[in-house]
């Protein structure tokens, strides 16, 4: 199942670059140092928009695509010949999905 469409766009403009306090180029010498002289790096520091936009992102990568749970169940029920469509539930979900695509162009 892919979810696509059901978050608004979540802005990201509050990116900024702080720049450590020495952030003058590395001397040839110094390029590559990792010992404790070596001068602390330049960060990142992300909007609250951003970090939650992640957490969002990380939430639906656990996601399963497929609830076989789910699947299984309707499985045994078609197999039993107990499978009903709601047909009124089914046009409310083709009507709001052409509504929604309407909406959308």
């Amino acid at each position: 199942m892919k979810l696509t469409g059901i978050f608004s766009p979540i802005k990201t403009e509050k990116v900024q670059v702080k720049k450590s306090e020495d952030s003058s180029v590395p001397k040839a010498g110094n390029a590559f140092r990792t010992d404790s002289l070596a001068q602390p790096a330049d960060r990142v520091v992300l909007s609250a928009g951003s970090l939650e936009a992640q957490k969002i992102r990380d939430i639906l990568a656990q996601t399963p695509d497929v609830r076989t749970d789910r699947v299984q169940a309707l499985k045994k029920e078609i197999a039993r010949g107990e499978y009903q469509v709601d047909s009124f539930r089914l046009a409310d979900k083709m009507l709001a999905s052409l509504l929604s695509e309407t909406l959308t162009e």
